[in-house]
């Protein structure tokens, strides 16, 4: 099994489908926005695209950050039938509570419970800037 990651991205959910009209491009800022520190976090994406010659794997992911393990998904079973063939996931996140806001955050993905990436975003305060 030989699972590729093409991308992964971490992003606000309002900003991702307003600003970016929904698009993902590579210099799109990993970041979520928060009202307040501590303070939780509006609804937020994780998006990743996996490729592979084929085979079938099971996906999970969890999110860290300065202050120890965040959240973990569920594990998901991903099925990729051909070469040609990307499988793009998207998970919401909503409510979850974040005490600090900064760049100390990394999503860490795991592929059949073997670590294969990790994605670093940044947690912003809401009025921060974009």
């Amino acid at each position: 099994m030989g699972a590729r990651l093409q991308y992964a991205k971490v992003v606000d959910r309002a900003d991702f489908y307003v600003r970016e009209r929904g698009r993902i491009h590579p210099g799109l800022d990993n970041q979520i926005v928060v009202d307040g520190e501590p303070g939780k976090a509006g609804a937020f994406l994780v998006l990743r695209a996996w490729t592979d010659d084929h085979g079938s794997f099971t996906e999970q992911w969890r999110i860290e950050g300065p202050q120890g393990r965040l959240y973990e998904s569920s594990p998901r079973e991903v099925h990729i039938a051909n070469n040609s063939h990307v499988e793009k996931l998207e998970d919401e996140i909503d409510d979850l509570e974040f005490d600090f806001a900064g760049d100390g955050y990394t999503v860490v993905f795991e592929l059949d419970e073997r670590e294969v990436a990790r994605v670093d975003f940044e947690v912003k305060l809401n009025g921060a800037g974009s």
